[in-house]
């Protein structure tokens, strides 16, 4: 950290920045407006295809016992977490190596294909294929997408733009589940995926609009199985020897194994204690929407967020009281009515810790390796995911379910209050903070320089455009006078 300026003079200018957000700025860029656009389009087309496999899981099981479907539909969660375990970590370092707009475009038209081709399935095992290709594929666009952002706005606008990210996501889910459930049941399932292979062709088109040079920072390594070996080695030695990076994805690691069992139950749940069928269960989601999306609207306007650590370990106390109804929902009078009040925080809770989880990491990574660490921090947390889906499915025949969702329920609780004690024991709130001014003090003197190079570059060749003129107004030059 040498030559840089010391954090506390910086902190001053930092604060007074931060105290006037203007999040309205980021439409004002075209490159910024498409990203984020094309997120909340093709978003909204998998909410069509999620609702979709899921009840058409159910028609391919309907011949099975309630344990026998439960698991089946708990093995597709499984097909989908495994790319993310194994080219998770591959496909960060990939993809700080290659133009990552080329990298978008390409998993978006991939993307395309596979929800096209789920107009054919007709077994389950054709779910479970289209779960690991198109997973597969999503693995490269994700830590694209988080690694472009930096690059298409300033440091001091990361929050908003995260924001605004995860606002178009809430609002996604708002829009999608809930014509997904009314369009499925008018129409059948392939409506579904039609809607989302043309979501993702339009995605395409709008991140082909992308002015800004996304291409990484020139380097001469060339691409070989011995380089993305340095660069995985590289992305796991940087997330593990860094003490704020270690302690959100144990964190976080945690919570998503204990929600990850959530996940490949909850329909099933819902369907045979209640009888929530498609057009409920599309409701259920739009709904659960509307509290992250008042949440990300409040984010973004606000611009700041100085304490990201405990904002993210009080979302996951809310996920336990939200999960608390969830559990108490089969023996509390009114049944259903307690799901829909879990459903309303579900919104808040993915919000709560994805946006301040996403900014923290690009503020305090720099952006050459961020691909890598986002590869890395996402193999992890879906290593638990798997694990999670594993025990779901093994357990759905043993405990009843809502049995199932009180234990974990007590865990997650468990999670947050463990998170809470340890930043404030470690001080990791003020650690991260001088981390994030240091970053910002490194890319102001980088600009600096690059200013300076460009008026180098400018007064040279203004120079010779001089000369030039010089040399056509008065001809070749008389040689240099003789002494003879």
């Amino acid at each position: 950290m040498k030559n840089v300026q010391p954090a506390n003079e910086l902190n001053d200018d930092i604060i007074a920045e931060e105290k006037k957000p203007n999040p309205l700025a980021l439409l004002r860029s075209w490159d910024f407006s498409a990203l984020f656009l094309g997120g909340f389009i093709s978003n909204v087309g998998s909410y069509f295809t999620s609702v979709a496999i899921i009840f058409m899981a159910l028609v391919f099981t309907s011949g099975l016992t309630e344990n026998e479907a439960t698991r089946a539909i708990a093995l597709m969660t499984t097909f989908t977490l495994l790319p993310m375990l194994i080219l998770g970590p591959i496909a960060g370092v990939l993809v700080d190596k290659f133009d990552r707009k080329k990298v978008m475009i390409i998993a978006d038209l991939l993307g395309a294909v596979a929800a096209f081709g789920l107009i054919l399935a007709a077994q389950m095992w054709h779910l479970y294929l289209f779960a690991l290709f198109n997973s597969a594929v999503r693995q490269f666009f994700y830590p694209a997408k988080t690694a472009s952002i930096p690059r298409l706005v300033k440091q001091d606008q990361l929050l908003s733009a995260n924001g605004f990210i995860q606002t178009t996501s809430q609002l996604s889910r708002l829009i999608g589940p809930l014509l997904a459930g009314f369009l499925i049941a008018a129409f059948g399932f392939d409506i579904s995926f039609i809607i989302d292979g043309s979501s993702y062709i339009v995605s395409a088109i709008l991140l082909f609009t992308i002015r800004k040079d996304l291409k990484p920072e020139k380097t001469e390594e060339k691409i070989t199985l011995r380089s993305v070996g340095t660069g995985l080695k590289d992305g796991f030695r940087l997330a593990f020897t860094d003490k704020i990076i270690t302690f959100v994805i144990i964190l976080f690691s945690f919570t998503i194994l204990m929600i990850g069992m959530i996940d490949p139950l909850i329909v099933p749940y819902m369907n045979f204690e209640f009888g929530v069928g498609e057009k409920e269960f599309g409701m259920m989601m739009s709904f659960a929407a509307i509290s992250g999306l008042i949440l990300a609207i409040i984010i973004s306007v606000k611009g700041q967020l100085k304490r990201k650590l405990t904002f993210m370990s009080v979302t996951i106390l809310v996920a336990s009281i939200c999960l608390a109804f969830l559990a108490i929902a089969p023996f509390a009078p009114g049944g259903v009515v307690w799901i829909w009040m879990g459903m309303i925080l579900v919104g808040c809770i993915n919000v709560g810790f994805n946006l301040p989880f996403a900014t923290l990491i690009q503020r305090i990574v720099p952006n050459k390796d961020l691909g890598k660490i986002s590869g890395v921090i996402d193999t992890v947390i879906t290593a638990a995911s798997v694990t999670a889906s594993v025990i779901a499915a093994t357990l759905a025949g043993v405990i009843p379910t809502s049995w199932i969702f009180i234990i974990i329920t007590i865990c997650i609780a468990l999670a947050g209050t463990v998170g809470l004690i340890v930043i404030k024991y470690m001080n990791l709130e003020k650690i991260a903070q001088l981390r994030e001014e240091e970053m910002i003090a490194i890319l102001e003197q980088k600009e600096k320089e690059s200013v300076e190079v460009e008026k180098i570059a400018d007064f040279d060749e203004q120079a010779k455009l001089t000369f030039d003129e010089i040399m056509g107004e008065e001809g070749t030059p008389s040689p240099k006078p003789s002494l003879d």
